[in-house]
């Protein structure tokens, strides 16, 4: 027997960030995602816009847009 199955299941806050590193390329430092007050929240560092807006647009697949801060920063 496996047990409760949920528990193998990843929570939100670990899908969001294996598919930020996925679209990103794992380019994104210093990732962090939590959930504070029902919203996410996405922390890391980018080395390009083009590395953010990937994060982004992989965050959106998962997440409506008034649910999330994204505080990536790029430089």
């Amino acid at each position: 027997m496996l047990g409760n199955p949920s528990l193998l299941e990843p929570t939100l806050v670990q899908q969001v960030e294996a598919r930020v590193r996925q679209a990103s390329h794992d380019r994104i430092r210093n990732l962090e995602v939590s959930e504070v007050q029902g919203r996410l929240v996405v922390r890391g560092h980018a080395p390009s816009h083009h590395a953010k807006q990937l994060a982004l647009y992989g965050l959106l697949e998962l997440v409506p847009s008034d649910q999330f801060r994204a505080h990536i920063t790029v430089g």
